[in-house]
């Protein structure tokens, strides 16, 4: 390799590997985002009397909740009644009397200084009973007690305080604080126990102490459960242990590290298949977007589910499979089921089990929704769906001995589960048909109803050419079904090719009489511009009328880019220099048919058209007739963008003849009495 090479500035990444690569990126992260949401990485734990699948080891050292230390609780409730201080309550009734006998001793006086003696004396001997004074049996009964503060309550200023048992006074300890003779008589305790509120006090410590946890440690690679063992409280509490330190630092880090890696190898491998095998939806963003949706809601539900502690089989992984089934196939359909059903059982609880029954149910879906035409059949799936989950639910059982009652609760919630998911995509199909732009057999029957808008104008002002796309829709869905193309849109997209004929309906031969033609008075040129706008006027009925995409590609695409023969011919022997007229001015402008349906359709339209100027429709002749006509759309051109080999296009020759020999087949003469009555 030169050293120019090396410089050269690489070439930047086409725009469409890009958006896909970022619908892939996304995908992965929003999966992870779904897994680590709420800070649970397995989802639920472990149901209590479940038996275990395999055997559980500590990866780490760790100390678990075993539940109430009783007697250790019982040790700090204790503790906290003994914390709480004996309650005693001043007594002010015996202030009261105190003050009354020093205002009687200084009554008889009635000298200025005895009124401030007397005013002194009693602001003296109010502060020693504010502080309390307690009787000298109570202070001994304290102390040999063991305590050394008690909470002093004043009822009537409504404080309290707390003093030290040391600190207080009897009235022998009081009277050093007072120089009066009558004030030391009047001294008293006013001190009372108040053995009801300290007991409350007590109480409601002890109710307010918090049980103690008893924690048992566990060593690395310690036994957690057996396989084949039932879990029981302690073996959840140690899971539960193991769960939330996963969560923390460096733990956490490698968790994360560790499903990431299982998203992103989900999401290769998934790459891998449908570059490799489905190449038509690779190619598709929109469909790529909504693979990428239906498998984030299907892990978001499974996710929402486990974080209301709910079971798992509330999970409806099948809506998924069961919905790309539907839209995209069956094929892309079970990848989808097994990506789903793992991601389900890693969301749920690390439980594969529930992977087995998900997968399971998910693809008897895909199975179910094959082919469906009606709504009702898809509830009708959703049971199947139910009835394989119970089954799957059952041989499990049986295998693990687990409790008759506990299989039973589970088949029960699963065939729940299976109505549940046949609900939902009866309810939600339409929604996704209409965000991916994709129509089931179920809305292309709906739109096969003549009562439909289009359809119902159709018959009213253009009724021959209405006939005309019956036959075509005939000829079309037989041959689709010959070489395993898609009948029913054939028939459908057939019904619709020329509703633009009804703005002028009267200019094309199946609605003309046969004696008369209104191109008679016009030039070929204006007679081909008529012609070659239905095509525009039918695309605008079908957007105004918001038909979807698949239908609009057969009224886009009927003609391709084919050359209006019969005008042409006109203008050819009109014109006098011929170098004046150009072909491409008597050609549709496309494009020419892009899939196996569409160019069905495009064949079938003209053979069912050229098949009306047959004088003598015999098989050989009509034969002949769809040969010629395939071969000039084959040598045109016109098949050159689909994927119609030319044995699609034998086999397709010999069903278009097969029908039209059933449209055109001779009747017997009967007697004139007979035609009369109709046979």
């Amino acid at each position: 390799m030169r050293y120019k090479d090396i410089l050269k500035k690489p070439k930047p990444m086409p725009s469409s590997v890009a958006i896909k690569l970022f619908i892939a990126i996304m995908t992965c992260a929003a999966l992870i985002f779904i897994i680590y949401v709420g800070r649970i990485p397995y989802g639920s734990l472990p149901q209590i009397g479940k038996v275990s699948e395999r055997d559980i080891y500590a990866p780490f050292d760790f100390s678990y909740d075993a539940g109430i230390d009783v007697e250790k609780t019982e040790k700090m409730k204790e503790t906290a009644a003994l914390g709480v201080k004996d309650v005693y309550d001043i007594d002010a009734d015996v202030y009261e009397k105190a003050a009354q006998s020093v205002k009687n001793f200084f009554a008889s006086s009635q000298s200025p200084e005895s009124e401030k003696d007397e005013t002194a004396l009693l602001n003296k001997l109010a502060a020693i009973f504010s502080q309390g004074i307690i009787s000298p049996q109570e202070k001994e009964n304290l102390t040999k007690q063991g305590k050394e503060t008690i909470t002093i309550r004043n009822l009537s200023s409504k404080t309290e305080f707390n003093t030290a048992v040391k600190d207080l006074k009897t009235p022998e300890e009081s009277k050093p604080q007072l120089a009066s003779a009558v004030a030391v008589k009047a001294l008293a305790p006013n001190l009372k126990s108040n053995i009801v509120e300290t007991s409350a006090r007590r109480e409601k410590a002890i109710a307010a102490t918090e049980p103690q946890k008893k924690l048992i440690d566990v060593k690395k690679d310690e036994i957690i459960i057996q396989k084949g063992e039932r879990f029981t409280h302690f073996h959840v509490a140690k899971l539960e242990t193991i769960r939330s330190m996963s969560l923390e630092g460096e733990r956490f880090a490698l968790s994360v590290f560790g499903i990431s890696l299982i998203v992103v190898v989900l999401i290769v491998v998934l790459s891998i298949y449908f570059v490799y095998y489905e190449p038509k939806i690779y190619l598709n963003n929109r469909h790529l977007i909504l693979l990428s949706f239906i498998i984030l809601t299907v892990a978001a539900i499974g996710k929402g589910i486990s974080l209301s502690e709910g079971p798992a089989y509330f999970v409806p992984v099948a809506i998924g499979p069961m919905l790309i089934a539907l839209l995209l196939g069956a094929r892309p359909a079970i990848v989808i089921a097994v990506v789903s059903s793992f991601l389900a059982g890693l969301i749920a609880g690390e439980k594969f089990d529930s992977t087995l029954i998900f997968l399971a149910g998910s693809i008897i879906g895909v199975y179910a929704v094959r082919g469906v035409r009606r709504r009702s059949q898809l509830f009708k799936a959703g049971i199947f769906v139910g009835v394989t989950n119970v089954f799957c639910v059952i041989g499990l059982g049986i295998l693990n001995n687990i409790e008759a009652s506990l299989i039973f609760k589970d088949s029960l919630w699963f065939l729940v589960n299976g109505f549940a998911v046949g609900a939902i995509v009866t309810g939600t199909l339409h929604i996704f048909e209409s965000i991916s732009q994709i129509t089931t057999n179920i809305t292309l029957l709906e739109l096969a109803d003549p009562n439909n808008p289009l359809l119902k104008e159709l018959i009213l002002k253009a009724p021959g050419t209405y006939h005309h796309s019956l036959i075509v829709g005939n000829l079309a869905e037989a041959a689709c079904d010959t070489i395993g193309a898609n009948g029913l849109l054939a028939r459908v997209g057939a019904y619709y090719h020329d509703i633009g004929k009804v703005e002028k309906s009267e200019y094309f031969a199946e609605n003309q009489p046969i004696t008369e033609s209104q191109h008679d008075k016009l030039e070929p040129t204006m007679s081909s511009l008529i012609i070659i706008n239905h095509v525009k006027e039918g695309l605008e009925k079908a957007k105004k009328a918001h038909l979807n995409r698949a239908l609009l590609d057969f009224i886009e695409q009927h003609h391709g880019t084919g050359l209006i023969y019969y005008f042409y011919q006109r203008a050819l022997e009109s014109v006098e220099d011929l170098a004046k007229l150009e072909e491409e001015g008597f050609r549709y402008p496309g494009p020419k048919p892009q899939t196996k349906e569409t160019a069905i359709v495009h064949l079938a339209d003209s053979v069912e058209a050229a098949s009306r100027t047959l004088a003598n429709p015999t098989p050989a002749n009509l034969e002949e007739l769809v040969r010629r006509i395939i071969n000039n759309k084959f040598i045109d051109g016109q098949l050159d963008e689909c994927e119609l080999t030319l044995k699609d296009l034998n086999m397709i020759a010999l069903t278009f003849t097969k029908v039209l020999t059933g449209v055109y087949h001779t009747r017997i003469q009967y007697p004139n009495g007979n035609q009369k009555n109709g046979h």
